[in-house]
């Protein structure tokens, strides 16, 4: 981009620097991602409302990267990803750079499109924390309205629970395809080892190895996203508009005085690099974990120490503004079959979900680890107690899931990923640079917590020893990685920390807490210190939910448009 956004100190008078300036509408949408387009739709039901979404990326129209859920991950490191860098981890150790979608869609055009909604617990924790509004009832009520669920014929030899599932939303969600042979020899060896087998975990009863949907459409095996379900068919509506290739910078001020920031609009560059303003009644930030705390922090709202040291006028002092970010580590473990499995569409996706006291009935210490359960002092009080909670509720704390790896005439490979559901060790995102378009700092500071090397170490035996119980066992010719040398929970605990890799799955940064403690939106999801505005996507998320977060995050941005409804 030719343009550089800079931040002076005025940011009050920062509308006459643009170029060029919108009309007023309603609503501004800061990403067209997985919550921000499904919150426009359900805004825009109403034809009196008036909604601006602006995307940072392209349309994604005829991208078959996106379309066909047998391309996963084929997007990534293309022009529709952000391709976030991140910071060496506290150990030295390099993760690269991280995908998250840039392209109408968001992220939900490039994950691995698993529909999950979480334990029925962790919501009802949420609301203890301080979050009235978001119990179990109300997030599932909302989640239910996003699902449209196509049950898999009779013959196809998967276990599901149609009540534990919604009918009537816009997106779809299915299992795809019959299961193989070897995913009930999966399930077989997980009970053979002291596991359990699950009918269905969508009904919020989160335990054992069960099938996951796919947000898929069954008729023709395509990924359904926010823009697919929520957006193209709907875009006849004069009130729903979205602007491409915007890339949103920082807020508008109309006023900043007696702490309570009242926004004019939002300022964006476009593909040619020419700077704009938006004007809106409301703005509702949308750019997820990643997205959403560098345009606060660049407007004046964050850590007021962090922010004058860099040249901003600091408009709400929020500290915890880019803090309190989790992402879950995982451990890949690959291992050859002795056959190959056909070359044809995706198998079901199997995830096992255990508790802490589940994966340690063999081979770990339960007392050592209790030991090890301790607060970090970067996390706040109140998620710490939910964690706390669901420990001692046996609560599902780790996650294992797995993928065949097929290539043309060789023998298939199987993933098997042990995932730490509940890490305690938490990280941060920050700008580091007034520049409207450059990268924040993403640190995820895995690690901080020993209880996190033990724990995932433990885990990753387990799924070792489990694929070496029959009948699973007897598919497997050879274990790729870990290497052979890895073996004993010391050695698991030293191979942890250096190979783990991002499970994708980032929440928090903008946590829906008090702001005593942290917070940095209320349970209407209004930024603390501001009158107009919100964050709608998972980086409000004060914990990680149970499975993966996309089906939460569509349950966010349903929730928040009954909460704009309801006070329109």
């Amino acid at each position: 981009m030719s343009t550089l956004i800079r931040t002076s100190g005025l940011l009050a008078a920062l509308v006459s620097c643009a170029s060029s300036v919108r009309a007023t509408t309603d609503y501004l949408i800061v990403g067209g991602g997985t919550a921000g387009l499904a919150l426009a739709n359900r805004l825009t039901e109403d034809p009196r409302t008036s909604v601006l979404v602006l995307e940072a990326g392209g349309d994604g129209l005829g991208n078959v990267n996106i379309s066909s859920l047998a391309l996963v991950g084929a997007a990534w490191g293309t022009d529709i990803d952000w391709k976030f860098p991140t910071e060496p981890l506290p150990n030295g150790v390099s993760r690269g750079v991280v995908s998250r979608g840039k392209v109408l869609g968001g992220s939900s055009a490039i994950n691995g499109a698993v529909f999950s909604r979480g334990d029925r617990r962790d919501f009802d924790l949420w609301a203890a924390a301080g979050n009235p509004g978001w119990a179990t009832s109300d997030v599932f009520a909302a989640s239910f309205k996003s699902e449209h669920f196509y049950p898999p014929p009779a013959n196809w030899s998967i276990d599901y629970v149609g009540r534990d599932h919604g009918y009537d939303g816009l997106i779809p969600t299915s299992y795809g395809n019959p299961a193989p042979p070897i995913q009930q020899d999966m399930i077989a060896s997980v009970v053979n080892y002291g596991g359990s087998h699950s009918k269905d975990l969508a009904g919020g009863h989160v335990d054992g190895m069960a099938w996951i949907t796919h947000s898929r459409l069954p008729s023709n095996q395509t990924r359904a996203t926010s823009a697919t379900a929520y957006y193209f068919p709907f875009s006849y509506r004069k009130n729903f508009k979205v602007s491409l290739y915007s890339q949103a910078t920082r807020i508008i001020w109309k006023s900043t005085g007696d702490g309570n920031a009242v926004a004019a609009g939002v300022e964006y560059v476009d593909k040619s690099g020419a700077t704009h303003v938006a004007k809106a009644s409301k703005v509702i930030l949308s750019g997820g974990v990643w997205g959403s705390p560098p345009i606060l922090e660049r407007s004046g709202v964050g850590n007021k120490t962090l922010l004058n040291s860099l040249g901003i006028k600091s408009v709400v002092d929020l500290p915890g503004v880019g803090e309190h970010m989790t992402e879950r580590p995982i451990i890949p473990m690959y291992f050859a079959l002795n056959t190959s499995l056909p070359l044809a569409a995706p198998s079901p996706l199997l995830m096992n979900l255990e508790s802490l006291q589940e994966t340690f009935a063999e081979g770990g210490d339960i007392a050592k680890l209790e030991s090890l359960f301790v607060k970090p002092d970067n996390m706040a009080e109140p998620v710490f107690n939910i964690h706390k909670t669901l420990y001692n509720e046996r609560a599902a704390w780790f996650e294992g899931y797995t993928l065949p790896i097929n290539q043309a005439g060789q023998p298939t490979i199987i993933a098997w990923y042990a995932g730490l559901g509940r890490p305690l060790s938490s990280g941060s995102v920050h700008i580091n640079s007034t520049d409207g378009l450059a990268y924040p700092l993403i640190q995820y500071n895995w690690w901080n917590s020993e209880f996190d090397v033990y724990a995932t170490a433990v885990a990753a035996q387990r799924i070792q020893n489990i694929t070496s119980t029959p009948p699973f066992s007897d598919w497997i010719s050879a274990r790729i990685a870990p290497p052979a040398s890895v073996v004993t929970l010391d050695d698991f605990i030293a191979y942890v920390p250096v190979s783990a890799e991002q499970g994708n799955h980032p929440v928090g940064s903008a946590v829906m807490l008090p702001r005593k403690d942290g917070g940095v939106v209320d349970p209407n999801l209004k930024v603390y210190g501001t009158a107009n505005v919100y964050v709608v996507d998972a980086s409000i998320i004060p914990a990680e939910p149970s499975g993966h977060p996309q089906a939460v995050v569509y349950a966010i941005a349903e929730r928040a448009a009954e909460l704009f409804k309801s006070r329109n």
